[in-house]
């Protein structure tokens, strides 16, 4: 009798860009084989590699007698889903990504290697009945188990293992010898109930909020987009709120994307407070094993709300009900390197698959997704005023031209911010530029402290007295004189720490806070500097993009723009989008108490026609005169895009091997692309290497796409291949 064969196809982690058929090691195995399953197989030099089933087939492009066997099978179940799977393999299609690479991405860390680690119990300490420090009699208990009695006291209640280790990050020992003794116990996840601080505010919506809410939840049960379209301040997370209680009322689950900076300790509280259900969080702060056991709890249907950053879109859910984006146009949902999705628009996508709606909110859309809600792809929500009280903030540009300044502040900013710090107001000022000066400059024979590595300016960071490249982040011991001529050198430029040490000189009562990433990667210093905000403690907040994004500063009522020109002279052809976009998310931290808010511009550039429409009409007016440009000169939404990156430290490798590329492309699609280049990235040199791009682009997306994998083969193995390093950014958002 002639057996059935059966091939497992297997996607396996490596840039090679195909799956990999074995055969199973085990004629008993067949019946718990199927898609999604993780297996053990040899794999080069590699006896034990880890790989997914992608499909089982009968048949296979190779001889069976070449086929290798399976070592063993890793899961009971499936770790990803049909539904799931299917994402990825679309993903992968679209993107032009190795498929291995794509679901290596895709999962927590603990799943990618080749063991069981599929199975967590989430379990809790509390406190034994009999115990009380008084009453422990002979046992002797260490300073830190005193500690940790102590804080399970002051909790009044169960505290999940991986929370009471990030206390006590060397509780292990201690709480096993304090179980033994009887003074703690420990408890599964089933046999414990957690207090609830659920703590609704009693909130009326506006009309435009109801609205809002109303049209989405009467299409929940089926597949729409909607751009919630609000300012800063309109209520938007109330909105999403609103839909979610409905959504976990019916059972579903509810994915909530975030950007990186907007994924706040004060936003997760928010959401806790609000919601008596199991919460899960994915972003890079967690450990792997926190990381493993929010995906499996997301995966089982118990938690029914996941927030997370762009990798959290690929977090499965059981039940999905509705997918969020907040900040929609935010850049963190682009990956940048590796393999380069977008998230937003994955999102899209994978509620559609899932027949479900999206919700895209943000005060200032990307144009793109304005385009789409204009061609009815989208429903287009608008909420037109602020929340509760609060009102719009005046705008004044401040021309600086000429003007006395101390140091990047000029006179008259600092007497505004005199006048709201007498009425006992708070003050925020922006600038996207951390240290102190850009650049150190020999006034004599135009030396300059560059990077050698990306030969860009070092940035002078005073408070650590180093010179520092923002790029690579090489850094070295700070130098006075010029080591040309040695005369001393001149600091231009200026950042956050500048800013810092002028308001200090101007205001020595006053508490200041510098909010960026020099000041808060230290864990929960970024959660300390907001607490110290909205307690009233700090008096002028100076801070970078990090602070523009989602928080609530009800006292702010100045809001000062120090740099405002960046982006006005750029060639990036969305430098434009971004820089208005940065300007109305910053200006909206402003005014969003019951006290009206001041938003002021610094600039060089006072009659820019950039800043004139946002101050009079608004961003939507200025997003239609943008799109007009965009139409007039096909670039995006009205084409469609792909960079080729190639780098290398050798130029003439780089030049040669993007030149062959693009003749090879040109011959393949026979000229039905447009080719731009070779040119160099806008930061040219970065660690050593010189970089080149290759910008590609097509009317439509199919003629994009149409020969894009049989050139990538042929990129495989041309000549010059091994001597580059090379990409393919489909729909890229950066231009650097």
């Amino acid at each position: 009798m002639k057996t059935k064969k059966d091939f497992l196809r297997v996607a396996v982690h490596t840039p090679l860009r195909r799956t990999f058929d074995y055969l199973p090691n085990k004629e008993t195995e067949l019946k718990i084989l199927k898609p999604g399953i993780r297996v053990s197989i040899p794999f080069g030099k590699q006896r034990n590699a880890s790989g997914v089933i992608i499909s089982i087939n009968s048949k296979s492009e190779y001889p069976y007698h070449k086929l290798k066997k399976i070592n063993y099978v890793i899961d009971e179940s499936p770790v990803i889903d049909s539904k799931h799977l299917d994402l990825l393999i679309w993903a992968s299609t679209y993107y032009h990504h190795p498929i291995g690479e794509v679901i290596h991405n895709a999962l927590p860390t603990l799943l990618r290697k080749n063991d069981n680690t599929n199975k967590y119990e989430d379990f809790f300490w509390s406190l034994s009945e009999k115990n009380s420090i008084s009453n422990a009699g002979s046992i002797k208990i260490s300073a830190i188990q005193k500690e940790i009695i102590k804080h399970l006291k002051e909790t009044g209640e169960p505290i999940n293992d991986l929370e009471l280790k990030k206390i006590f990050p060397s509780a292990k020992r201690s709480l096993i010898s304090l179980e033994k003794n009887g003074l703690v116990r420990k408890e599964t996840k089933g046999n414990v109930k957690i207090k609830k601080n659920n703590t609704k505010e009693n909130i009326t919506l506006n009309e435009y909020q109801d609205t809002a809410i109303n049209k989405i939840l009467a299409s929940i049960n089926s597949n729409c987009v909607y751009l919630l379209d609000g300012l800063t301040g309109s209520g938007k997370t109330e909105v999403y709120m609103t839909v979610m209680e409905n959504v976990i009322e019916s059972g579903n689950q509810c994915l909530v994307l975030l950007p990186e900076i907007g994924l706040t300790p004060q936003l997760i509280q928010r959401f806790k407070n609000r919601f008596d259900v199991q919460i899960g969080i994915q972003h890079s702060g967690l450990s792997n094993i926190e990381r493993l056991k929010h995906w499996q709890d997301s995966k089982s249907g118990k938690a029914k709300i996941i927030l997370g950053t762009r990798s959290a879109i690929w977090t499965p859910l059981k039940n999905p009900g509705i997918y969020i984006i907040d900040e929609e146009h935010d850049l963190s949902y682009k990956q940048q390197s590796g393999f380069q999705y977008s998230a937003r628009d994955l999102l899209v996508v994978r509620a559609k698959k899932d027949n479900v709606s999206a919700i895209l909110g943000s005060a200032t859309p990307s144009l793109e997704t304005i385009f789409n809600a204009n061609k009815n792809r989208y429903s287009h929500l608008i909420l037109p005023k602020r929340a509760g009280a609060a009102r719009q903030p005046k705008f004044r540009l401040l021309d600086i031209r000429g003007k006395k300044m101390h140091g990047p502040l000029s006179y008259i900013l600092i007497e505004e911010i005199k006048k709201h710090l007498k009425e006992k107001n708070q003050v925020l000022l922006f600038l996207n530029r951390r240290g102190y000066s850009t650049y150190l400059y020999c006034h004599n024979c135009g030396w300059k402290a560059e990077c050698e590595r990306c030969e860009i300016p070092f940035t002078y960071h005073k408070s650590k007295n180093n010179l520092k490249c923002h790029q690579c982040g090489s850094s070295k011991k700070n130098i006075k004189c010029c080591p040309l001529c040695e005369l001393e050198l001149l600091r231009l430029g200026h950042g956050t720490e500048q800013i810092e040490e002028v308001l200090s000189k101007q205001f020595p009562n006053s508490n200041i806070a510098r909010i960026d990433r020099d000041t808060t990667r230290k864990r929960n210093s970024m959660n300390n500097y907001l607490e110290k905000v909205n307690t009233g403690e700090i008096d002028i907040l100076v801070g970078t993009q990090m602070i523009t994004k989602g928080h609530h500063f009800p006292n702010v009522t100045l809001t000062a723009i120090i740099d405002a020109d960046r982006g006005l002279f750029s060639t990036d052809f969305r430098a434009s989008e971004r820089l208005a976009q940065l300007f109305m998310q910053v200006s909206g931290r402003t005014g969003r108490g019951k006290k009206e808010g001041t938003v002021i511009v610094q600039t060089y550039n006072p009659d820019h026609p950039l800043f004139h429409t946002l101050i009079k009409h608004g961003y939507n007016h200025l997003s239609k005169s943008l799109l007009k440009e965009r139409k007039s000169s096909l670039l995006p939404p009205y084409s469609h895009m792909a960079f080729l990156r190639v780098e290398a430290h050798n130029i003439n490798q780089v030049k040669y091997f993007i030149k062959n590329a693009g003749m090879h492309l040109n011959k393949f699609s026979k000229n039905t692309l447009q080719l731009f280049g070779p040119i160099p990235a806008l930061i040219e040199k970065h660690s050593g290497r010189f970089r080149y791009q290759l910008i590609i682009q097509a009317s439509n997306r199919k003629n994009l796409h149409a020969h894009m994998d049989k050139w990538l083969q042929k990129l495989e193995t041309m000549k010059g291949s091994k001597t580059v390093r090379w990409s393919l950014d489909i729909d890229p958002q950066d231009m650097s």
